[in-house]
Parts: C-alpha cells; sequence; structure tokens
C-alpha cells in the first residue's frame, strides 16, 4: 500500500482493517489526527469495544521498551475479539520496534495504529509506512475550500437537519479551518444556537463562534505583541472557559503560520497588502487591521524560530506526558519573548 489520497483518508480510515494491517495518521492537525483515530478504532472493534482488547503506548513507553510494542502486537486476546495496538513516539523508535513487525506480518494479532506530529517526505517512519503493503498512511491538514463545506454539510444538514443560505454558507466557509477540532466545535455551538429551520447570515454573524474566534484572537495577539501580562490573563480566560491547551497550540501555529506566510510572500516581492490578501481562508475582516499591524514586525526569520518553539513544544507534550498547562503557558511566554 502506499500514501492515501486527502479524498480517500476518511473512507480508507472507516475500513482499514480490510485492507491493512498497519495505519499512519500524521500532520499538524491534532483535531483531524484524533477524529480519524476515531474512525480506525471503530472498524476495528465495530459494536464489540473490550478494553482489554485495545492497548496505547505512549512516545515514551515506545522509547524505553520497545519490545513491548512488538509483544502486544503479536499478543492474543484472551476472551477473543479483534484487537487494537496504538502507539506514538520518535521516527527511529517506532521504525525500529516496527520492522520487524512488517517483515513478519503473518505473526500480528493485532492492527497497528500509529500517530504522530506532521512528518516531511525525509522521516523514515513516513518512508517505511508508505513503501510498504498492507501499510496505510494517511496525511492529515488543515481543512480548506474543499472540505470545509463537506464539514458543513455534514454537521448542519445531515447532523442536525438544518438549512443553511449561501451567504450564511460563505461568510461560515470564511471562518473555519485550521483545526478539525476547533472547527467541529465551532458547527456544533452554531447548531445549537439556531436550534431549528434556518441558518442565516444573521446567525453566523451573532454566534459565538465570532465570539471564541475573537476570545482566542485576543490571546494570539498579546503574544506576537510580546505583552506578557495580557498572554497570562488571556490564557487564564481560555482556560476558565474549557479551552484545551492542546487547540491554544494549534490556534497559535496557525497564527503563525499567517505570519510565514506573508513573510514568504513579501520576501518574493510582493506588496504587505497583496500578501496579506492572498490568505486562505481569508482573515476575518473583524482582525485584518490588528494583524497588519502585528505582521510588519514579524520577519520571516523571527515566525520560524517561534513556529520551532510551538512545535517543539507539542513534541514534548506528546512524548513525556509532562503537565500540558504549564507547558503551554511557558510556550507562549518564550514566543512572546522573542525578537528580530
Amino acid at each position: 500500500m502506499t500514501k492515501i489520497s486527502a479524498a480517500n483518508a476518511d473512507s480508507f480510515c472507516k475500513t482499514a482493517p480490510r485492507s491493512a494491517r498497519f495505519a499512519l495518521l500524521y500532520g499538524p492537525d491534532r483535531g483531524l489526527v484524533q477524529e480519524r483515530a476515531g474512525l480506525v478504532r471503530s472498524a476495528v472493534f465495530g459494536n464489540d469495544y473490550d478494553p482489554m482488547n485495545h492497548v496505547k503506548l505512549t512516545a515514551t513507553e515506545v522509547e524505553t521498551d520497545p519490545v513491548r510494542l512488538i509483544d502486544e502486537a503479536r499478543s492474543l486476546s484472551l476472551m477473543g475479539g479483534p484487537r487494537l495496538v496504538e502507539a506514538s513516539g520518535s521516527d527511529a523508535d517506532l521504525v525500529r520496534a516496527l520492522t520487524p513487525l512488517i517483515a513478519e506480518p503473518g505473526t500480528l494479532s493485532a492492527f497497528m495504529l500509529i500517530t504522530a506530529d506532521d512528518l516531511n517526505t525525509r522521516s523514515k517512519l513516513r518512508t517505511l509506512a508508505e513503501k510498504t503493503d498492507g501499510f496505510g498512511a494517511v496525511a492529515c491538514y488543515a481543512d480548506d475550500a474543499r472540505t470545509i463545506p463537506v464539514l458543513i454539510r455534514s454537521v448542519l444538514e445531515e447532523q442536525h437537519g438544518l438549512t443553511i443560505g449561501a451567504d450564511a454558507r460563505q461568510a461560515l466557509s470564511q471562518q473555519l479551518g485550521g483545526d478539525r477540532a476547533l472547527t467541529l466545535g465551532a458547527l456544533e455551538k452554531l447548531a445549537l444556537y439556531v436550534r431549528e429551520g434556518e441558518v442565516r447570515l444573521e446567525d453566523v454573524q451573532a454566534c459565538a463562534i465570532d465570539a471564541a474566534a475573537l476570545d482566542m484572537d485576543r490571546l494570539l495577539f498579546a503574544v506576537t505583541a510580546g505583552d506578557g501580562a495580557r498572554v497570562d490573563a488571556e490564557f487564564d480566560r481560555q482556560l476558565r472557559a474549557g479551552t484545551d491547551p492542546n487547540a491554544i497550540l494549534a490556534m497559535m501555529r496557525l497564527h503563525l503560520n499567517r505570519f510565514m506566510n506573508v513573510g514568504i510572500r513579501v520576501s518574493e516581492g510582493p506588496p504587505l497588502s497583496a500578501a496579506v490578501g492572498a490568505l486562505r481562508p481569508p482573515l476575518f475582516f473583524k482582525i485584518k487591521d490588528a494583524f497588519i499591524a502585528q505582521v510588519r514586525d514579524w520577519p520571516l526569520d523571527r515566525s520560524l524560530r517561534a513556529l520551532d518553539r510551538v512545535r517543539d513544544t507539542l513534541v514534548s507534550i506528546r512524548q513525556t506526558g509532562a503537565p500540558t498547562v504549564a507547558l503551554t503557558r511557558q510556550c507562549l511566554f518564550d514566543v512572546a519573548s522573542i525578537r528580530t
């Protein structure tokens, strides 16, 4: 098997055990990685979920005891039924543990689900998955103009029985994207707000989607303004509202990616206004002025250093199990302190 195309990603995850023995889900959109991991779990267990047949190994466990991954993959179910082994970790650790299993696929007694952050084309794990028969590699990238309308239809129309006008659909599409979990949460909030009938443009504008986004934007812009006191206050506000620190890091990365993309375009010659206008999805009009005011102070090198800091934090959280709130807060302060 080879890498799974974006168009076939969800259908593969829903039927993975029929065509593969291994699945790799990777990418910067952690919400989408987790959603598709859920599809694989459902495909493995169906209606017969048994926690005794579901093993999850952390990056630390894989690093300190790679043989355990091999043993779990080959262990038989004591009570019968399908088994699933999930694991995450570094390229080297996972490749070392998976290689003997790939060499002898007949010894497997469990479906193997591997999750990872973004992997570039030089990744040994990604290369292994894409070149191995029976190993499906699925990239999980932020929703775009192709996938967002599908999500809107699925959540609002199919799940909640609502209709949505063309102008409301267009406005909503421009606001969504970046992280699948945040997108689905925003659509659920809108559905609860409208409750029945038609979603109108006024509903999209008045709904908490805008309020939640602007609340998050206050934190993101406080970070990139280098305002430590405001970062602390806005971060605490997000925690009180129940926002997952992982979601905050995902939005911070999206915010910095926008700065980076503008920096790349400006370095190629276009004026700042054209570079900002080329962003997709486009900036929400309520934050556009603030974005333009700040992006002038964030040249490409500064954005890349900040993105590296966010990426390192995400890796630390996944691999060490360290307190997420503390690591996220420190990361935001570190990004705020980066200077040109």
